[in-house]
């Protein structure tokens, strides 16, 4: 690693500090509890990381950190499902029928692993870019039914899914391509997926620390003088 890929790190770290902040500060953890579960693993273990790089940099630990960060991004999406789609009943059904074939296929596709054995090299070349597209396909499914149903979305949820369903799609096209490229064209692979995750903590710091707005009331109701005007 580079000089110019540590200092990008860094900045990536403090980004996602800010995120997790913002996210606890404003409360924003009541309309997401996964979102800020991932947050806080995803930056205890880059800070374990970069603290105790002899124990915790190993391919064993980014294996294990890894598995519980899809574990956990599979969470963010099902919570999100629940809470738009509760409360109109049509649209719940499409739902889960829409998750479980998506669920379904990608438990197939990662039991479909030729030898069966996941060592480090079948976890980076098959299994994680498995998991990782049928994360993709389930945020998807589910931006989908929200735009054929026209249902109501919370802001921060929006702002966070319009945003990371990209990156991941970025992160899987990645993934595929450590084995097949050359070392001059990785470098400037991990140069871009660098920025492209700074730039996705930078937004979402900025949806994090956002203020909640309350929606507008009538001057009668602010002053509390005065009686609406009602057909």
């Amino acid at each position: 690693m580079t000089a110019t890929q540590a200092w990008i790190g860094y900045a990536g770290t403090v980004a996602l500090a800010v995120v997790l902040g913002g996210v606890v500060a404003r409360r924003r953890y009541r309309v997401w509890y996964f979102f800020a579960l991932f947050l806080a693993v995803t930056l205890i273990s880059t800070l374990m990381i970069a603290t105790w790089p002899s124990r915790f940099y190993t391919q064993d630990f980014w294996q294990a950190k890894e598995a519980a960060l899809s574990l956990l991004r599979f969470g963010m999406a099902l919570e999100v499902a629940y809470r738009t789609f509760r409360a109109f009943p049509g649209a719940h059904a499409t739902m889960r029928w829409a998750l479980l074939f998506v669920i379904a296929a990608t438990f197939v596709a990662v039991v479909g692993i030729s030898d069966g054995r996941i060592d480090y090299r079948s976890f980076m070349a098959e299994l994680q870019p498995r998991v990782l597209n049928g994360t993709i396909w389930l945020f998807a499914a589910i931006a989908a039914l929200i735009l054929w149903y026209r249902l109501p979305v919370e802001g921060f949820h929006k702002s966070v899914l319009m945003s990371y369903v990209p990156f991941l799609l970025f992160f899987t096209l990645t993934m595929n391509a450590l084995g097949s490229v050359s070392s001059d064209r990785l470098a400037w692979l991990s140069y871009l997926y660098q920025f492209a995750y700074l730039a996705l903590m930078l937004h979402w710091a900025r949806a994090a620390w956002r203020r909640v707005e309350e929606p507008a009331r009538p001057p009668a109701l602010r002053t509390g003088m005065g009686q609406p005007i009602s057909a």
